[in-house]
């Protein structure tokens, strides 16, 4: 409950560049995961990258083993996934996918399909796609990750810094890394939705990253001029101020991703919708993460090699500071003014008392400065001393003067 209320009301203060080193052996051990069953194993791509056909028999009896011995004729490639889907109006219809060698062949196998379903041959239908359109899209796709990136660099760099935009670019590739990789160890297929998917997770994990870095910025300006914090402490205050946002943008994200893949893909079975939501929700769970334990690191990692921040944390290791241990603390740059003033505070309308305050005898206070050098030489205790060898005067209102009446002016 002490935490819950701590994040509520901002007080929290997570030691996040010592979580930087553990979660990053984490991201290392990911990246060599993903990258390792990318060149070895591949991605699992849909029809549409690769060609083949797709066909669809509306049956409520028809099965996988019928739609192979249907297209055993057809080659051993004829039928690489049997899939269920349900229609708008509850119907029941098999997908089955494969390839075939042209348009004839795939016309010849839907006949072979509705013949084994008891169907006419115009009720089941067949899509048929070239490899070059998947080639087109793969293309596409990675003209517009380059100029998306391009385009982001520059306006990051030029809105905030050059090594911030660096950061992002180095958490936008972890994030690509990781989601692709995910998509390579468990071998789930690579569809037109997935591409679309990835190039919106980008646009997120940015977003996320971005609002970090404005209160960095902010916090760097306000508290780097007094000298006594180090980017990282900044870095680390900054973060624990944005973490609840960043927290539930997240969840409010993926509440209704995870409502459209659970709704579309298992209740009704809509191959698209899962395929867009899958993507979605492994995307937004690595920007999130990329946001808070991949750009800030690297950002610290560059700011702390700059020349202002390098001579801050070798004066404050001057001085005797142990830089590594960034918990916040608020810089004292000297008395509240509260404790230096000796003015009373106002008593209420009506009291008839006098502000009771203790006084000294003058030869009391000529003994204490004598015994005392220091203070005799402070003229603030001077002033105070010389104040108090006289009477405290009876005014009811401290030693700060009523304000004058108001006289009303003689027509």
């Amino acid at each position: 409950m002490g935490l819950a209320s701590d994040l509520y009301r901002g007080r929290n203060d997570f030691d996040f560049p010592r979580l930087w080193v553990r979660v990053g052996i984490v991201s290392t051990v990911l990246i060599i995961i993903s990258l390792a069953s990318m060149f070895t194993r591949g991605l699992n791509l849909s029809i549409d990258f690769e060609g083949g056909s797709v066909w669809e028999v509306p049956s409520a009896t028809f099965t996988e083993a019928q739609a192979r011995e249907a297209l055993a004729d057809f080659g051993d490639s004829a039928v690489e996934r049997f899939q269920e889907a349900t229609t708008t109006e509850g119907g029941r219809v098999i997908r089955v996918s494969g390839r075939v060698d042209n348009v004839a062949e795939g016309a010849k196998a839907a006949e072979a399909l509705a013949t084994a379903a008891g169907l006419d041959k115009g009720e089941v239908k067949v899509n048929t796609v070239g490899p070059s359109w998947g080639s087109d899209i793969t293309s596409q796709a990675r003209l517009s990750l380059v100029v998306f990136m391009v385009l982001v660099t520059a306006y990051i760099a030029w809105r905030l810094e050059t090594r911030m935009a660096a950061a992002a670019m180095v958490a936008v590739i972890h994030d690509i890394i990781i989601t692709v990789g995910v998509y390579s160890v468990f071998q789930i297929e690579v569809t037109p939705a997935t591409v679309i998917s990835f190039l919106t997770i980008l646009g997120f994990s940015l977003y996320d990253t971005i609002v970090v870095y404005d209160r960095v910025q902010e916090n760097a300006t306000r508290y780097g001029r007094s000298g006594q914090y180090t980017y990282t402490s900044i870095m680390r205050r900054s973060l624990n101020q944005v973490f609840m946002r960043s927290l539930n943008t997240t969840m409010v994200t993926i509440i209704p991703v995870i409502s459209i893949l659970v709704v579309g893909q298992v209740v009704f079975g809509q191959e698209t919708l899962g395929d867009f939501s899958l993507a979605l929700l492994i995307g937004l769970v690595s920007g999130t993460y990329s946001s808070l334990f991949v750009a800030p690191p690297v950002t610290a990692w560059l700011k702390e090699r700059e020349p202002r921040w390098r001579q801050i944390r070798e004066r404050l290791v001057a001085k005797g500071v142990d830089v590594s241990d960034t918990t916040w603390h608020v810089a004292s740059v000297g008395a509240p003014a509260a404790a230096t003033s000796g003015v009373p505070a106002r008593p209420r309308r009506g009291a008839t008392g006098t502000a009771s305050r203790p006084t000294r005898s003058s030869a009391t206070a000529v003994e204490d400065r004598s015994a005392d050098p220091v203070s005799s030489t402070d003229p603030a205790e001077a002033t105070v001393g010389d104040a108090d060898a006289a009477p405290a005067p009876r005014n009811p209102y401290g030693s700060v003067p009523p304000r004058p009446r108001k006289t009303k002016k003689k027509r």
